[in-house]
Parts: structure tokens; C-alpha cells; sequence
């Protein structure tokens, strides 16, 4: 849009630059609102449903377990258990700084609270709502459970 002011007798039209002016302001307003609600919805997408981060349920005695940020990597530790036995594990870090490989994995170093080990972990997710957990013995013997997202407003959803 070309817009042309015109100058009468010497001075610029007050009336038709203030109008003009305040359709620019109003056109940038919503210009501004656009782009940031497309820059919401661009954050979104990119925090997309293959986040590990959050809550998953380990279905054998209703562990709960977070997975959360730690200074920029990957660890989850145990935040809910419905078995008496497994309820002392509350709180046990059980993966440590485990790092992106690949688009949905991660590698760490996973604890096995059973047998007091540490073993190479491997995290993926290949659907929203399953996570998947293995530990690794010398990068060949290796054992995975598949866990589910429990929704963030279930009861233990803290976070870290």
C-alpha cells in the first residue's frame, strides 16, 4: 500500500496523518498479536507430545516416576508408589544425566534399586503417551519396561 501525503498551503494535513497513524498503530497492534500467538503455538508444537519430561506410571506397583530437567539433561526419579515395599523408594534417583542421541532417545546411566546397580540406560518414546526404559549390562545383555504418561494433574504430578 503506497499512502501519499499531501501538503496544502505549507502544512501537512493534522487530521488525515493522525488517522493514518492510528491505523498503522492498530494494523501493528494486531500484526504483534499474531505473531505472538503463532509463536505460541510454534512452542507448542516444538514441546511436543514425545517430551519425556513428566509424569509416567510403571504399571507393576503403581510406581510413579518424574522425569525432569537437570542441568540440561535428562533424570527421573521415583515420586509415588502404591506398594507398601516400594513406597522406601520414594525419592531415589533412578536415571542421571542421560543425553539426547537421536530424535525421542536418550542415554544415561540408570539405577536399579532391586540389585543396587548402575547400568547404561536407554530412553525412548515412540508413542506420546509410552516411554521406554532399558538398562544395559556391558551394552549387550539388556532388560526394558514400557511405562505410561500419567496426566500432570494427577495426584504426585510435582515436578523435579
Amino acid at each position: 500500500m503506497v499512502v501519499c501525503m499531501v501538503e496544502i498551503s505549507g502544512a501537512i494535513n493534522m487530521k488525515s496523518k493522525s488517522w493514518i497513524d492510528s491505523k498503522l498503530a492498530r494494523f501493528a497492534a494486531a500484526a504483534g498479536a499474531g505473531i505472538l500467538a503463532l509463536a505460541a503455538a510454534c512452542g507448542a508444537m516444538a514441546a511436543n507430545s514425545h517430551d519425556p519430561h513428566g509424569l509416567w506410571l510403571r504399571a507393576e506397583g503403581g510406581v510413579q516416576f518424574s522425569f525432569y530437567d537437570c542441568n540440561g539433561l535428562l533424570c527421573a526419579k521415583v515420586v509415588a508408589a502404591e506398594n507398601a515395599e516400594d513406597q522406601a523408594s520414594i525419592g531415589t534417583v533412578i536415571l542421571r544425566g542421560a543425553k539426547q542421541t537421536g530424535p525421542n532417545e536418550w542415554k544415561g546411566k540408570i539405577y536399579n534399586a532391586e540389585d543396587g546397580q548402575t547400568y547404561d540406560g536407554f530412553v525412548s518414546i515412540k508413542k506420546p503417551d509410552e516411554l521406554t526404559l532399558k538398562g544395559c549390562l556391558w551394552g549387550v545383555l539388556c532388560s526394558g519396561e514400557t511405562w505410561k504418561r500419567v496426566s500432570s494433574n494427577a495426584p504426585g504430578a510435582a515436578k523435579g
